[in-house]
């Protein structure tokens, strides 16, 4: 599979300024948005990606230049239009994971290409879960008759190599082909709650602001930092189904996990403790161990201050 990115926008897509893709915002110092998407895209073995661009093109290629996080990159300098896009997608002789660089969020992109190879329809959408729509989409017959699309369509599909989409073209917009594919059995639809939101919109630039500013993504999910102070230190970790952290110990940091979602163990070197929501795991210093999450899991860990105290004996992703 191969990935193509919408770097630039056009009419309701539009980047925050005028001459500048959203892509290339900071999420972090140092770290922006692309560098989230390459990321996550790495660690799942996906090492070519295109990148749709338009005003920001040299911007993005200055910046980025034809490899980053070891994905090869190509740039094709176009308006985002879905006829352009139909072209931009034939060009490309494998299966396609499309994104839109305007989207934040912390999907699970290893599951859903794993359900895509299961399904029977040649596109999948990944739809953002919120509580005050799902309950309408579950008992819908098409999801587009239920609510408005923008709050349900991620900015995310996998698109079957040949699947021809120039003939469906109706407007300028990628997303108004959807109910008519929807209606032709043509889409699949891949559910997830966790964090989403875009920067094309105030709302949601200012909700991936306060969600960024103690926030650090890892190949494995994210970890926030809630509180530091001299006696002790409180994270958020995230990982998704199917991952792990790093093989690991600390020299100095004295820590207890607190599961409050999902299922999965903790492998240390002479045993493994198996946890569930509700469950506390202590974790003494040079205890060497990795957290594997069975089902998507958020824990919190409560240990003594020592915020940089990782000492790493195996890592299981080719980038962080």
């Amino acid at each position: 599979m191969k990935a193509l990115i919408l770097c630039d926008g056009y009419g309701k897509k539009k980047s925050v300024e005028a001459d500048r893709s959203n892509a290339l915002i900071d999420l972090k110092p140092d770290f922006q948005v692309i560098d989230k998407l390459l990321l996550d895209l790495a660690t799942i073995g996906i090492n070519e990606a295109a990148l749709q661009t338009g005003v920001s093109s040299d911007m993005l290629e200055n910046a980025l230049g034809h490899e980053r996080k070891g994905i090869r990159l190509t740039y094709k300098k176009t308006e985002r239009t879905f006829e352009t896009i139909t072209r931009l997608l034939a060009d490309i002789d494998d299966d396609v994971l499309l994104l839109d660089g305007g989207i934040v969020t912390d999907i699970n992109l290893k599951k859903m290409i794993m359900k895509f190879a299961k399904a029977g329809a040649p596109i999948m959408l990944y739809t953002t879960t919120y509580e005050d729509t799902q309950n309408h989409i579950n008992h819908s017959e098409n999801r587009f008759d239920c609510c408005e699309f923008s709050e349900v369509f991620g900015g995310i599909l996998c698109i079957k190599n040949g699947f021809d989409l120039s003939d469906f073209v109706l407007g300028d917009e990628l997303e108004n082909v959807f109910p008519v594919l929807d209606d032709l059995g043509y889409l699949a639809y891949y559910d997830e709650y966790n964090f989403w939101d875009t920067f094309y919109t105030e709302n949601g630039k200012a909700r991936i602001t306060r969600e960024w500013h103690n926030k650090t993504a890892k190949p494995w999910g994210y970890e926030k930092v809630q509180i530091i102070t001299e006696l002790y230190l409180l994270k958020e970790l995230y990982i998704r189904e199917g991952f792990q952290s790093s093989y690991h110990f600390h020299k100095n940091k004295d820590e207890t996990m607190l599961i409050t979602r999902g299922t999965g163990f903790i492998q240390f070197e002479d045993r493994r403790e198996y946890f569930e929501v509700g469950d506390t795991i202590h974790i003494r210093p040079y205890e060497r161990h990795t957290i594997v999450a069975s089902t998507d899991t958020i824990l919190y860990e409560a240990s003594t201050p020592f915020l940089e105290d990782t000492t790493r004996v195996k890592d299981y992703y080719p980038v962080r």
